[in-house]
């Protein structure tokens, strides 16, 4: 047993020995090898295209339709608490929930729906909340839209998976000022010293209304794509 073990390891070396020594041959750089096995391991990158079927735009409409229910729903959530915790003045107590809780929520609401759900932006304030490279890609071409004062519309696709991933932007609004807006004028000092504390890394200030916050990343199972046929 032993012996086929180590027959079976050498021969998987081999032929991933060779497979590098052929891309090398085609004159690919080590730097281009290593990019060009990572978006091969990337889920949000499309491998074979011809193995994902097109999407219809009645699907699409389906996803995002149903995406923005369940990014409306989690919004919901976290807006009734915040604005108890705001009202009753309290906005410390309203920060330390976000931490504790922004990341079990989606992860219930994830369950609920049997879909992934992940809010991320470009300007993190919590880490573990970094985004893909194909999330990175979906803020660039929200914020030229937005530069170019195009309305940003959600963004469908299949994953390399055969997944349905919907991409719905998060837009600064007034009320979203008081902890994401100019610390010199828009974040109360209480709030100020409270993310300092929480986020000593913090990144998610400085905007402004109208400004892209960030995006609704909500992975859709393969069997939903069957459903909806």
């Amino acid at each position: 047993m032993k012996k086929i073990l180590i027959a079976s390891l050498s021969l998987f070396l081999l032929l991933a020995c060779t497979q590098e020594d052929k891309k090398e041959s085609q004159g690919l750089t080590q730097e281009e090898i290593n990019k060009e096995n990572a978006a091969h391991e990337q889920g949000d990158h499309v491998v074979d295209a011809s193995i994902i079927p097109p999407m219809t735009e009645q699907e699409k409409q389906q996803y995002i339709d149903s995406a923005k229910v369940i990014a409306k729903t989690a919004f919901d959530i976290f807006s009734a608490h915040l604005k108890k915790s705001f009202s009753e003045n309290h906005p410390a107590e309203a920060l330390q929930y976000c931490k504790d809780n922004a990341m079990r929520i989606t992860d219930s609401l994830s369950k609920v729906y049997g879909v992934e759900i992940k809010r991320t932006s470009f300007r993190l304030r919590n880490p573990e909340n970094k985004p893909t490279d194909q999330e990175d890609k979906i803020m660039e071409i929200f914020k030229q839209r937005i530069h170019k004062n195009l309305k940003s519309m959600p963004y469908v696709h299949y994953d390399n998976y055969g997944n349905p991933h919907v991409y719905l932007p998060i837009m600064v609004q007034d009320k979203c000022l008081m902890c994401h807006g100019d610390p010199n004028k828009d974040i109360p000092d209480d709030i100020n010293n409270k993310l300092a504390e929480l986020y000593p890394a913090d990144k998610a200030i400085f905007f402004k209304k109208g400004d892209l916050r960030g995006i609704w990343s909500i992975k859709f199972p393969k069997k939903k794509q069957a459903e909806n046929k």
